[in-house]
Formats: structure tokens, sequence, C-alpha cells
């Protein structure tokens, strides 16, 4: 089944079924939304208010407050060092050997933010649930020595993914479709981790930037606050540097009390503002309680 939402602050999906999910994917990515002649920041604006967003599989429900039963394609969002090109040619070399159906595409970040911002979507021979797809995307990711977004297997596994946007900034990046083999293999997928379960933990597939050896004299406040700075215009694209949605919220709210000497309403704003720029923001009432206890352990 395929659940749409327009913008991220769409509670309700809109759901159709007249398409297979995969087809709907490629038809998609073909046929794009067009955001052109637009500047970074018209660009964030409209990524929160007009870029469609999908998931393919079956929900118990049409708000996006219900539970994820199963997912019907496999999403990879990849924030690399490497270029557009380069990695997304490896990619597709990949799945195409081993005769997987897949698309890949620019975010609507690539040509703004650095590295290779895409999205990579594979059909999946049927649909799975969390602990199957988890499994999954930690094979891949790790045989690939890709860094991707952890959030739909730690998370989340309601994340949903933006479909194709052709910007001006983006439109060197040409997508890749590959439509003419079959859904990924998911026992043997799942085979494949379970005979090696240890090689394929999260540690391994995906390493925060902060575990990563950084080199110059940048001191580690002003690389914090770069990281924080991220969160604020963005949380969707920085989150996972924090190794999860919550744990970014918790370090905005810190920060902000910390550099506010204690103004709770602007802490308490700031936060709130930042959680509603996410694809599944958390509840205002569950925020609520989670600020109150945040608020114990941050200082000034």
């Amino acid at each position: 089944m395929i659940y749409l939402t327009k913008g991220l602050l769409n509670k309700q999906y809109t759901q159709l079924d007249d398409l297979p999910d995969f087809s709907h994917l490629v038809k998609a990515t073909r046929a794009p939304q067009e955001a052109l002649n637009m500047t970074d920041e018209q660009l964030a604006e409209y990524k929160s208010s007009s870029v469609t967003y999908a998931l393919y599989g079956a929900v118990n429900g049409r708000q996006r407050r219900d539970d994820v039963l199963n997912r019907s394609v496999l999403f990879i969002d990849i924030d690399d060092e490497s270029d557009y090109q380069t990695l997304s040619n490896r990619l597709a070399n990949l799945f195409t050997a081993l005769g997987i159906n897949f698309v890949i595409y620019p975010t609507i970040s690539n040509g703004i933010k650095d590295g290779a911002r895409l999205r990579v979507g594979v059909e999946l021979d049927k649909a799975v649930e969390f602990e199957v797809y988890k499994k999954i995307w930690l094979v891949i990711t790790h045989q690939l020595h890709v860094k991707g977004d952890i959030t739909a297997i730690n998370s989340s596994f309601k994340q949903l993914q933006g479909l194709y946007v052709k910007t001006s900034q983006n439109a060197l990046n040409e997508p890749i479709i590959t439509t003419d083999g079959a859904g990924l293999p998911v026992d043997k997928f799942v085979s494949v981790y379970d005979k090696n379960a240890g090689e394929y933990q999260l540690k391994k597939a995906h390493e925060s930037r902060e575990n990563i050896a950084t080199n110059g004299n940048v001191p580690r406040w002003a690389r914090k606050n770069t990281a924080i700075i991220a969160c604020l215009l963005d949380p969707e694209q920085s989150y996972q540097e924090f190794g999860g949605w919550d744990n970014m919220l918790t370090a905005v709210g810190g920060w902000t009390y910390r550099e506010t000497h204690g103004d709770k309403r602007a802490t308490v704003n700031t936060v709130a503002s930042v959680n509603s720029k996410g694809s599944v923001p958390i509840s205002e009432q569950e925020l609520k309680i989670k600020i109150k206890s945040w608020f114990r352990g941050w200082t000034y």
C-alpha cells in the first residue's frame, strides 16, 4: 500500500492502491516535483510545506501516529563525503549485479550541502516487519561502507522519505532507475545477517561523526555549536549525528538553556520549533513530559 503526505507537518496519510508500491516510486522519480530557481532558504521552506513524502507497506490506520506494520520498499538515506556520481554509480553497480530493482536520486539537500546527498529505494520481494527490515538495512550499509540515516531502524519505523524533487541545485545529478530485475531476496539477506550477526551491528554500519577523528585546530565547543546550529536550521538532515531524534532535542534544549542563562520559555519554544520540523515529530503532550524530565539534567 502507498501512503503519502504533503509537507512535514501533515498528520494524515493519503492512501493509494492504484499501482504496485515500487512502481509508484519509479513513476514519482521519472516525473518528479520541480522546485527550480529557488534559493537555499526557499527550498528549506518548500521541503517543510510542499514536498511529497511516502511510506510503502502497511499502516494500521491513516494517521502518522498509527503503527507501521511492515514496509515493502527499503530506503537508505546517505550523507557521504564522496560525490553523487561516484557513490550512486557504485551503489547501482552492486544492485545491478544482484539483479535487484532500485532507484537512486539526489535529495533536496544535494547541491546545497557538501558531499553525496542521495536516497536509495530498493524493492523487496515481500513486505517485512521492523526486525527484518533492520537486518537487511544493516547488511547493505555495512557491505557498501556507507553511512546511512539510522532513523528507520533505530528511532522510528514510521519515518517517511521525501520523493525526488528536481531543483536547480541538484539538477546536474540524474536519478538512476532499474526495473528489469526483481525484488531484493529478503530471506537470503536475513540469512547473511543471522550467520554473522556480530559483524552487522549498528556501530559497524553507521559511525557518528563524533567518533571519527578530526583534523585541524577547531575547538570542541565550536564543533558542537556548529552541530547544534545545523539542527536548528534543518534537524531532519542533522539529528542522526546525535544518535537519534530524542538525543538531538535534548542537546538542542540543553544548549539553548545554557546560552540563554536558564531561560525556560526560550528553551521550550526552541525545542518545540525544532521538533515540529521532523517528518514524525514527537506529539505535543509527549514532548511536554520529556522536556520536564530533561530540565532536571540541564544546567547553566
